[in-house]
């Protein structure tokens, strides 16, 4: 005998008081449904907790979507980000998935400040607090970097919010420079901005800074030839003073306005390794004559027309040591213990208030510019150095290369303490420089084939 399933009770799914009398309300098209968004294909769903309907779905770095109940057209999705719960709706999936892309990016990417604008980037970038106090850039330097964010990159990203900056804004940054040196300087700013922006949370991608200058209508300049094998940091022997080079020089500088003072301080110059805002800044307490010592702890900078001194490139405080006699015979260390005797007697009586050994023809800190133009321009021409229109090989800086490669060569020193003299971060750049990694390659080849 088959017994018959018992019958159940139907729920009442309508209320049952009669309707109103007003006019009935349509009803409300129930949303679409399309087929799954990538976005949210990898989610995971849970039971919504406001009750029956559709289930949540829980997306990837706390993104949890609600999609829209029956009657409604609102899909939804809540976050938190910067310590906030953040929320956004649409009208569908598709379009909730596109604006929840960005969003996504953010999270991924932990970078809370891709929602403010470029001039943000550039202000985080500039801003001397990002840096510790022993990696914070010079004065010379932050104000080379503040010009360049300010003529190259405010104009282009200043408004764009950082989320949406493309490569391509990049790539108009550096086209913006007028000439291909100019676009290199602007080139390292992209570069070390997109990393500053990528650590404080303001970009998430590297590839905005692979960018390079575009010469569009503008003429390139001839490519550099380097030697095969040998770092860019390569100094070609031809770009460095002879000691007969030096010597005539110095002779064109004593025979100037200041004398022996000029000539003195070219030849410290050329065989201590002092750079030029060291040796302009250079004081009498920091020579030692007994030891033939001198100690580099300040240099003196010219930025936006103010002089300022500071600590030595690096911030790397180092002594070097300076020859009785050059190469080419001149007296060095008798000179220079006479000009320091000479330089106390200037301090005492008033008219060099600061010490200096080389100090301006107003007791001060010489300008670049300045000895440029009334020193070295004469003495140059005089000396070979440039031709009639002002082209030549060498500069003061050549003068830096001399001491190395006296040091090398000559005196025969350790390239380590070559280094240490000299100011290099390490050896390996003082190889680099002034060694090489070529010399004596056909040298080494012709015994190996005999």
């Amino acid at each position: 005998m088959v017994h018959a399933a018992p019958a159940r009770t139907k729920i009442p799914t309508k209320i049952p008081q009669p309707a109103g009398a007003g006019p009935s309300r349509p009803a409300r098209p129930r949303a679409r449904r399309a087929a799954r968004s990538p976005v949210f294909a990898g989610g995971t769903g849970r039971p919504a907790a406001r009750g029956a309907g559709d289930p949540v779905i829980e997306l990837e770095y706390g993104i949890t979507v609600y999609p829209a109940r029956e009657g409604q057209d609102r899909w939804r999705a809540v976050w938190h980000e910067n310590g906030k719960r953040r929320q956004c709706e649409a009208i569908s999936e598709e379009r909730l998935a596109a604006r929840l892309e960005k969003v996504t990016e953010r999270l991924a990417a932990g970078a809370p400040n891709m929602e403010r604008t470029g001039a943000g980037l550039i202000a985080h970038y500039l801003d001397p607090d990002r840096l510790s106090a022993d990696r914070r850039w010079s004065r010379k330097h932050a104000h080379t970097q503040r010009r360049l964010c300010e003529r190259f990159a405010a104009p282009v990203v200043g408004d764009v919010l950082c989320q949406d900056i493309m490569t391509w804004h990049m790539q108009q940054v550096v086209n913006a420079a007028p000439t291909a040196k100019e676009g290199a300087r602007v080139h390292g700013m992209i570069s070390a901005l997109v990393g500053a922006g990528i650590e404080g949370g303001y970009l998430a991608s590297p590839r905005l800074a692979k960018v390079h200058w575009q010469a569009a209508d503008r003429p390139l300049p001839p490519p550099r030839v380097s030697v095969a094998g040998e770092s860019g940091l390569w100094v070609d022997p031809a770009e460095i003073p002879s000691a007969d080079d030096v010597e005539r020089l110095g002779k064109a500088l004593a025979a100037g306005r200041h004398g022996d003072q000029d000539e003195l301080m070219a030849n410290v110059a050329a065989y201590s390794g002092l750079r030029w805002g060291e040796i302009a800044a250079l004081t009498v307490p920091q020579v030692d004559t007994a030891a033939r010592v001198i100690t580099v702890d300040r240099k003196v900078v010219e930025v936006a027309g103010h002089l300022y001194v500071e600590a030595p490139k690096n911030r790397k405080r180092r002594r070097t040591i300076y020859p009785r006699t050059t190469p080419s015979g001149y007296p060095l260390a008798e000179r220079l213990t006479a000009r320091i005797e000479q330089a106390r007697a200037e301090q005492d009586s008033g008219s060099n208030p600061l010490g200096l050994v080389f100090p301006s023809p107003h007791g001060k800190h010489w300008r670049s510019s300045n000895f440029n133009r009334n020193v070295l321009k004469r003495a140059y021409l005089q000396a070979d150095w440039r031709d009639a229109d002002g082209n030549g090989a060498w500069t003061w800086h050549s003068l830096r290369h001399v001491f190395c490669t006296t040091a090398l060569f000559t005196w025969k020193l350790d390239v380590t303490d070559v280094s240490r003299m000299a100011g290099h971060a390490n050896y390996r750049i003082t190889l680099d420089m002034y060694v090489g990694s070529t010399a004596g390659v056909l040298d080494r080849a012709r015994q190996a084939t005999e």
